[in-house]
């Protein structure tokens, strides 16, 4: 025990050294932060009774000339309302400790200096509670602080240790009714609560040593935030005027300063932009995406609040240390227009569009929206008008980069001349932007590129391997921010090269064809027909019809998927009209009507091969075929007879000996 109370006086020794340093650094402060002028810092001092009436004793004893603190009593519960109201008096740093300090750092942005508390308090503490004749100690700790090592502190002190946790002071009241300790170690308010109990109690603060040092901490912390708030102010008198919109972010990308052009710009009217995250409010405009780029400057447009804003971004510097970022923004005079310019950047489609629940469709839309969460490029598989177009969108939409601009791209009608599309142009009366810079930070979608031009690929080459680009006739480098999704057809996968589809395809998605997606096919025809393609009223409410059209629905193999089922239902609709209120049967008929009698005759073909050469075939295989044909299209022997080109008596031979050796095969 003699040994542990010499290393505690030892380390009280080192803690006086330590002040009489903190004393000189102090004075130093005083005197580089102006204070002989006459500069006068608000701080203030919060805490529950016992640790107030202590700090004013020792304030009293300080006499600052240059420094008023304001004492405020606070508890947990009037935490908020008081810091408001020190805040609204001018107090530029607070002082708290334990819960208020736990509380203030979670709720409030403001400058807070902790008082000091370290394991030699608590030791220091508990040897006096052992010396008071305590044989078990209880320590309160706020819930939400920092955890503490009891099990060190107990081999410490040498005497049994109980923690006790509270988050208000009704439930430490509560709790230190029914502890079995014979004495508490806490915080002011746990003095306070321990006194109306009649429980001894010790308070953890090492009196007027911790109280003084904290508030000296403060004090050239209260002096630089008066430089800075002055600074600030310079700043702002200076940008306030400037036509351009201007926002100043710190390393952090934490704004610091900001003019009124540049909230009207991202739309950000009403709110209080200093200490926020730019990347979180403008994430186009992200310190972390220009820090990526390694640039020191940066020119783009972006759409921002639904005006193609050119936006110029500037490295800042204080040595070799990079300190945060300058931005410049004004409205692009050429692409200003709200609507018609922007409105064709627009993704309108998201999940809940989707129309069906097949096991293939869902699984392609879950992927889709993993997918959406990352930064990297995306190709669509899949064949014609299986909704390749509709994806992208929702993936987009669903994506962090919703906001910004989705341009679509279609690279068989770009040309030969494809730097000036994709890259924009600087040459004078021909100036303009390139699909590439006004995607910005968003989306662009590629389709076409079975047919693209070897200047488009020379251009797609530029941006994915050197993420930049010139505009033609330009000499600022612009940075490539977009992800691209590609839109690919099978037949198109062998037209352009390999190296751009691996670069092109960090991630792909396939999505199923019509005829695997069940029951979709029906619920999408109906919908087409009621409400979508056709915009007809007539079919509503009517089950029986796709009752009666399911078979066929389901049999059609919809060649190009959506793209015929829409024009199929276009028809189907337009015979319905015509037929005026027909019968189930007639229904059906339309429908072979409007797919084509022919296109599902070929179909069967397909399938059932006899089909297409009976002479050569084995009958049962022609009877299964013939079967299919009656069941699907209602063919009667005669008309199966004439589409197979042979007789009436050919055909009924041909299902007797079918018959025959089936029978023969089951006995």
């Amino acid at each position: 025990m003699a040994e542990k109370c010499s290393i505690l006086f030892q380390f009280r020794v080192y803690l006086g050294r330590v002040e009489q340093k903190e004393r000189k650094k102090m004075l130093f402060c005083n005197i580089k932060g102006g204070n002989i002028l006459g500069n006068s810092y608000k701080i203030c001092f919060l805490g529950y009774r016992k640790l107030r009436e202590m700090a004013q004793q020792v304030i009293d004893k300080l006499n600052y000339q240059d420094t008023t603190v304001v004492m405020k009593e606070c508890a947990i519960e009037t935490l908020e309302q008081v810091v408001n109201e020190a805040d609204s008096e001018g107090c530029q740093v607070f002082v708290a400790g334990s819960a208020n300090a736990e509380e203030f750092k979670q709720r409030f942005s403001e400058h807070l200096v902790e008082l000091h508390i370290d394991m030699s308090d608590y030791v220091y503490c508990l040897c006096r509670a052992r010396d008071m004749g305590a044989r078990r100690v209880g320590v309160t700790i706020y819930r939400k602080s920092r955890q503490m090592n009891f099990e060190a502190l107990q081999e410490l002190a040498g005497i049994p240790i109980e923690p006790i946790y509270f988050e208000s002071e009704p439930e430490l009241t509560y709790l230190l009714e029914h502890t079995s300790c014979d004495c508490v170690i806490g915080a002011s308010l746990t003095v306070e609560v321990a006194k109306r109990l009649g429980l001894p109690c010790i308070l953890i603060y090492d009196g007027e040593y911790t109280i003084r040092t904290s508030i000296e901490r403060a004090r050239p912390l209260a002096a630089e935030l008066q430089a800075s708030s002055r600074k600030e102010a310079i700043t702002d008198a200076l940008v306030r005027d400037v036509p351009a919109g201007i926002i100043i972010t710190d390393e952090n990308d934490r704004i610091t300063t900001f003019n009124q052009q540049a909230k009207a710009l991202v739309g950000l009217q009403g709110r209080k932009l200093r200490g926020l995250e730019l990347g979180e409010l403008v994430p186009p405009l992200s310190y972390n995406t220009f820090y990526k780029s390694g640039q020191i400057k940066t020119d783009h447009i972006h759409l921002l609040n639904g005006t193609m804003v050119r936006c110029v971004q500037t490295q800042l510097q204080q040595g070799n240390r990079q300190v945060g970022m300058l931005i410049t923004m004004l409205p692009d005079s050429r692409r200003r227009k709200k609507t018609a310019d922007t409105q064709k950047f627009v993704a309108r489609h998201q999940w809940k569009d989707l129309v069906g629940d097949s096991v293939a469709i869902t699984q392609a839309m879950t992927a889709g929206k993993q997918l959406a969460q990352t930064e990297e490029h995306i190709m669509i598989l899949g064949e014609s008008g299986t909704g390749k177009s509709f994806f992208a969108q929702c993936i987009h939409q669903s994506s962090p980069h919703a906001s910004e601009p989705f341009v679509v791209i279609n690279a068989t009608v770009v040309g030969q001349d494809a730097s000036r599309t994709l890259f924009g142009s600087e040459e004078g009366a021909n100036d303009h932007a390139g699909l590439f810079e006004l995607a910005g930070n968003g989306t662009i979608v590629l389709q076409g590129l079975g047919g693209a031009s070897e200047s488009f690929f020379a251009c797609l080459r530029q941006v994915l391997v050197h993420h930049s680009f010139f505009s033609v006739g330009g000499t600022t480098l612009k940075v490539f921010q977009a992800r691209i999704i590609t839109l690919l057809e099978p037949e198109e996968a062998g037209r352009f090269p390999r190296e751009l589809r691996e670069m092109l395809s960090v991630f792909s998605l396939t999505l199923p064809p019509l005829r695997e997606r069940g029951d979709d096919v029906i619920e999408l025809f109906r919908i087409f027909a009621v409400r979508g393609e056709a915009g007809t009223v007539s079919l509503r409410g009517q089950k029986e019809l796709w009752k009666e059209l399911d078979e066929l629905l389901r049999f059609y193999a919809w060649p190009t998927n959506l793209i015929t089922l829409s024009a199929v239902v276009k028809r189907y609709v337009y015979l319905y009209r015509q037929a005026m209120n027909p019968s189930p049967g007639v229904k059906r008929q339309l429908l072979i009507k409007a797919i084509g009698e022919d296109e599902l005759l070929e179909q069967l073909r397909q399938e059932y091969p006899a089909l297409q050469d009976p002479a050569g075939s084995n009958p049962e295989a022609i009877v299964e075929g013939v079967a299919e044909m009656k069941r699907l299209l209602k063919y009667n022997d005669n008309t199966i007879a004439d589409k197979l080109g042979f007789g009436r008596t050919t055909l009924w031979r041909m299902q007797k000996k079918s018959g025959a050796a089936k029978a023969k095969k089951e006995e």
